[in-house]
């Protein structure tokens, strides 16, 4: 494994004993997004800092589908869900405004917003639409924990239920 690379001041740079990480492997950890755009909303962060998804190495890459997956099948136990938007920004560019690689994965529902593709749109619109946006509402830290924990138990709780 690469050698994990925290930087200061990177809000994803987070051991796998964080209270903020629900779910972690040797590669990745799992945390519920701050200002999330629909509710469920997660990130999966790479365990080192990198930026790019060029920047992961080669057993990075073979584990960050099936470590997603297995966040989605947490999320999809604790939020309503009849489908799933996985995403990833690559660069300032494509909307990334932290510099740390993350893939969104954000539970949907028929009715959740008024076009299914509408969250894309909010991405675009502008700086302030960002989907990392800091200028959503925010959950306050203790309902951030509280949220955690809950996905920490349905993590436990469902190990079986993941299939390599």
């Amino acid at each position: 494994m690469a050698e994990i690379q925290h930087i200061s001041g990177c809000p994803f740079c987070l051991n796998a004993d964080h209270p903020l990480v629900f779910f972690a492997s040797e590669y990745f950890r799992a945390i519920y997004n701050r200002a999330p755009i629909l509710p469920g909303h997660t990130l999966v962060v790479p365990a080192r800092h990198v930026s790019a998804l060029d920047d992961l190495t080669i057993t990075e890459l073979e584990h960050i589908m099936v470590f997603t997956r297995k966040v989605n099948h947490i999320i999809g136990k604790l939020f309503p869900n009849e489908g799933f938007n996985w995403t990833l920004q690559d660069g300032q560019p494509a909307g990334q405004n932290i510099e740390h690689l993350h893939v969104h994965i954000i539970p949907r529902t028929e009715e959740d917003l008024p076009e299914p593709g509408d969250w894309y749109p909010k991405l675009q619109a502008s700086k302030e639409k960002l989907i990392d946006s800091f200028s959503r509402p925010q959950h306050t830290e203790k309902e951030l924990l509280h949220i955690t924990e809950k996905l920490k138990s349905a993590a436990i709780s469902n190990s079986n239920d993941f299939q390599s």
